[in-house]
């Protein structure tokens, strides 16, 4: 077995839906069903940060104060945390228009 988390990154992988186009278009679509957000085009590890303090929020309805410093399975929410209220942190989310 292999944690769901790790399976959806590797389905996030060039050529992780399948060698075959159609079949892969057609598990894109499915998992897309299920999560608009599968294949998100931000870094896996902002996402998994976010939802660590979503579920904080929803737990108790507000988000605690969580300190620069503060770990969660390794990952340093805190810091991160507070790092998104910095100017041009939100933007590095979007793709870039420019001519990357």
């Amino acid at each position: 077995m292999v944690p769901i988390g790790q399976h959806l990154a590797n389905l996030r992988r060039k050529g992780g839906l399948g060698k075959d186009p159609k079949r892969a278009a057609q598990r894109a679509q499915q998992l897309t069903a299920i999560d608009p957000d599968w294949n998100c085009p931000w870094p896996l590890d902002w996402q998994r940060h976010y939802r660590v303090l979503a579920d904080l929020v929803d737990a108790d309805g507000v988000l605690p104060y969580i300190a620069p410093g503060v770990t969660f399975e390794g990952d340093d929410i805190g810091t991160w945390r507070w790092r998104q209220q910095e100017p041009g942190t939100w933007a590095q989310l979007c793709p870039s228009s420019g001519s990357g």
